[in-house]
């Protein structure tokens, strides 16, 4: 008897992050009961004209200059949709699931399309399709839409399906019935400590290949907690952590170190590891026991990690021993310099004095800052960039992030750029390192454009370059030019 057949779709940017780890715990739970797993990736796919984030992180001067080519990564230079039909047919699936963020929209829409004469069944997961259920049921295949998280939903639906039964009262299913928009209630959030190790071995052993300050190494994500205690009002966290408190649960919630430790070992033995990226938002938000034992269990992995979180989080003691245990780098999330703004409107209530502080103390443990900024918010002016620009100028960093604001559906910023009229409600936007989605008087898409590429560069060097780097915020000849000029300068200064 033919076994139930699941074919997840990753779309990606090029060579953007570490092999997921919701599709590693999707794939361990379907082939423990008993279900036949296969993926179709695309980023190690380059398609003409396409753009990676590391790539414009590299140009803009937010990253050190690395080479995926010291690795032997090599991408494919062709189209994409040949390669998935061939796996469709190949592989043969019942279902077909796929994973999306706002940013990748663009490529799942492109792989729907041209699934589209299947005519095989799709359930859509992820962030954008949890906050925009109606646009993606709008596509052909799209038969079901999971909200929130997706262990219980996808086991569920495929036992059903495998035994010839209805899905559409599957808690956490978005479907439409009679033509009308059903949201089933939300179920119960995982026990995230009982879950299977994430199983990759669907993944190329490219896909684990990541730059860090430079150099490219062989990489395995780790998730230590889901969901988010804060409520920036650019992220969708907070919506996520409502939508399961209208349904009488908690969404963040903390791994145990027992089963934090077991996953590291695992997932080091069998990729023979080089490096961990820790993926959560706030890895320090634990608590100070559970951080000492995190140091307990880290000290047998002896591997460079990674980690992200908020300058709040940031003790002595805490910076000095993760330094002992390997903490290669830390980026902390400021996204905007102007204290009054920041916790107005993107509601991040710290003071300027905390990041201060808290660059000086990872400087002083010797961790390298990479600080996160964004420019481009609704109502935000040029002075209010430069704002930013002038906070970073006073931190101790290695590097700084320069993204540009997107309102990403689920988010609070999303609706009051909708109530503005600086964005319509069926607006969807693509990558956060390329697109520019406001165009304000007062700020237009050039002016945010500009200022992206020379971030680094107002930050870093002595303003006595500042005219000549303005002239640089140009994409003419000259701007061009002198762009050029001071990356070279900015370069052989900050990166050697």
């Amino acid at each position: 008897m033919k076994k139930f057949r699941v074919l997840f779709l990753y779309p990606n940017g090029k060579l953007m992050n570490p092999p997921p780890i919701a599709i590693g715990i999707f794939t361990a739970l379907l082939r423990e009961n008993g279900f036949e797993v296969d993926l179709f990736d695309t980023t190690l796919y380059s398609e003409p004209g396409s753009v990676g984030s590391d790539d414009a992180k590299k140009e803009n001067l937010q990253v050190r200059p690395f080479d995926y080519g010291s690795r032997g990564v090599k991408l494919k230079e062709r189209p994409i949709a040949p390669d998935l039909l061939k796996k469709i047919e190949e592989f043969r699936p019942d279902l077909i699931a796929i994973s999306i963020l706002e940013c990748t929209y663009s490529a799942a829409r492109a792989m729907l399309q041209a699934i589209e004469k299947t005519d095989i069944p799709v359930i859509a997961g992820g962030v954008f399709p949890t906050f925009a259920a109606e646009k993606m049921l709008m596509h052909k295949n799209v038969r079901m839409v999971c909200r929130g998280e997706g262990e219980g939903a996808l086991v569920e639906v495929c036992q059903r399906m495998a035994a010839g039964k209805d899905c559409d009262d599957v808690e956490n299913l978005c479907v439409k019935r009679n033509g009308r928009l059903v949201q089933n209630r939300i179920r119960k959030p995982v026990d995230i400590n009982s879950l299977p190790v994430s199983d990759f071995s669907l993944f190329e052993e490219a896909r684990f290949f990541r730059p860090m300050a430079g150099k490219v190494y062989k990489t395995i994500p780790i998730e230590t907690n889901r969901g988010c205690p804060y409520t920036c009002s650019f992220c969708n966290s907070p919506s996520t952590s409502e939508m399961y408190r209208e349904n009488g649960c908690k969404f963040f919630r903390t791994k145990s170190m027992t089963a934090i430790q077991r996953e590291l070992r695992h997932l080091k033995k069998q990729w023979d590891a080089e490096y961990v990226y820790f993926s959560s938002d706030n890895f320090l938000v634990n608590s100070d026991a559970e951080f000492n034992q995190f140091l307990e269990i880290y000290k047998e992995i002896n591997l460079p990690f990674w980690v992200q979180s908020r300058p709040e989080t940031i003790t002595e003691y805490r910076a000095k021993k993760l330094k002992e245990i390997g903490c290669h780098r830390i980026s902390l999330g400021l996204e905007h310099g102007n204290d009054e703004f920041r916790k107005k409107v993107l509601k991040k209530k710290f003071d300027n004095e905390v990041m201060i502080r808290a660059s000086k103390i990872l400087a002083d443990a010797g961790i390298p800052l990479t600080v996160n900024n964004m420019i481009g918010f609704p109502d935000e002016t040029r002075e209010l960039i430069f704002d930013t620009i002038e906070l970073n100028r006073q931190l101790v960093t290695d590097t700084m992030n320069c993204a540009v604001f997107a309102p990403f559906h689920g988010t609070p910023l999303q609706k009051l750029c909708v109530e503005r009229g600086y964005v319509s409600e069926d607006t969807i936007f693509g990558s956060i390192n390329v697109d520019i989605p406001l165009n304000m008087p007062q700020l237009t898409q050039e002016d945010i454009r500009g200022i992206r590429r020379t971030f680094s560069l107002y930050v870093r060097l002595p303003k006595s370059n500042w005219p000549q780097i303005r002239r640089a915020e140009k994409f003419d000849e000259e701007g061009n030019r002198i762009f050029a000029e001071l990356s070279k300068m900015y370069q052989e200064k900050y990166f050697k």
